[in-house]
């Protein structure tokens, strides 16, 4: 066996450059691979499970289809990634009637760490990039100012909860089409829980890839509030002891990276603008407006609760979306906002007209008066 560059089309974008024939289904060359059921079916998997667990499973079925090779030898990929995703992923199996393939057989194709494994999904969690060192003698409320890449501003947030760790944490409502945690910083007193009466507040930015001033906001306003509870500033601390505050700073970290690689000043205004699916999230949420008026005429109906129309679910809703979904079935939000960037415009409820096809139609929310 000899060490090979990798030449198939669906494992480019793993986190080493060279294979071995035969991999560890014994297929000896590049042909047989990329005709095989399995090579199919890794290539299909994003679709049939409509996003969930991908690219994740993708670069598992790669590790054993195109197994890393060192020194003429193939790797095996590490068996407890593979037992972790499996343990997430089976529901998306079990919704379409669908059995775990085979060839992610965790104890046949697969190696302890002592055996010295290699973790396929490493390059997930994103290569933390160079960070300049700071003065020591800086305070600990220091904030630098400077543009965050994604695994930069994942760095900052999780050492700025660290920070402020008796008022801060960071979780994640999901993940990017292309696999990226949608991470989140959270302040308040009793950080991952919701307390009754306390209000729930959260802010979003990023939800256009190249649109990325709300989100270097978000990721200074986390540093801020830390600091400045730190500090003793009186109305942050009121804020954060009486409001628990979420802040998002990337629901389109794929669309972001995107443009990035373009660079400020070399790309059009679309380029990175949507997700990897080629998909505008600030087009993917359901249109409830004109279901909203249908119901204000009838009696007793309830605006505060309308159910999404079965419609919506004929068309490609994005995993960001259901991230944001599932977060707002799970945390009683009362304010919110989403900081995009190039125009000076407040959108505000209903985003849409009373008529679907009436887009310049005067269509008043029920307050109206106030906004």
């Amino acid at each position: 066996a000899k060490c090979v560059d990798i030449a198939l089309s669906s494992c480019t974008d793993v986190a080493y450059t060279q294979m071995v024939y035969p991999n560890f289904l014994d297929q000896k060359s590049r042909e047989v691979i990329e005709y095989s059921s399995e090579y199919l079916l890794i290539s299909v998997l994003h679709n049939l499970l409509q996003g969930e667990c991908n690219p994740d499973l993708r670069l598992l079925g790669c590790s054993v289809l195109a197994p890393q090779c060192e020194n003429d030898k193939a790797i095996k990929p590490c068996r407890h990634v593979c037992e972790n995703l499996k343990k997430s992923c089976l529901p998306a199996f079990d919704a379409i009637d669908m059995a775990w393939p085979y060839f992610l057989d965790c104890d046949r194709f697969f190696a302890g760490e002592e055996e010295g494994c290699f973790d396929p999904l490493a390059k997930l969690r994103g290569e933390v990039d160079a960070e300049e060192d700071l003065p020591s003698d800086l305070p600990a409320t220091f904030i630098q100012f400077k543009h965050h890449s994604y695994s930069q501003m994942v760095s900052t947030l999780k050492k700025t909860a660290s920070k402020c760790s008796h008022i801060a944490t960071t979780y994640s409502i999901g993940r990017s089409f292309e696999g990226k945690d949608l991470f989140v910083i959270e302040f308040s007193t009793k950080p991952g829980h919701h307390e009754l009466l306390k209000p729930e507040f959260k802010y979003v930015g990023n939800m256009h890839g190249n649109e990325v001033v709300g989100k270097e906001l978000l990721i200074y306003l986390a540093q801020y509030l830390c600091s400045e509870y730190l500090l003793g500033n009186p109305r942050i601390q009121t804020l954060i002891n009486n409001t628990r505050i979420h802040l998002l700073p990337s629901l389109n970290p794929d669309g972001y990276e995107l443009a990035a690689e373009e660079g400020a000043g070399y790309n059009g205004w679309v380029i990175g603008r949507q997700t990897a699916q080629n998909l505008d999230l600030n087009r993917n949420f359901p249109d409830l407006t004109s279901e909203a008026y249908r119901r204000a005429g009838i009696r007793g109906a309830r605006l505060d609760h309308i159910p999404i129309p079965q419609s919506y679910w004929w068309g490609k809703v994005a995993p960001e979306t259901k991230a944001v979904m599932k977060w707002l079935r799970s945390i009683p939000f009362v304010l919110s906002a989403s900081l995009h960037g190039g125009e000076l415009v407040v959108t505000y409820p209903y985003d849409y007209s009373r008529h679907p096809m009436e887009e310049k139609m005067f269509s008043p929310t029920p307050d109206e008066k106030v906004m």
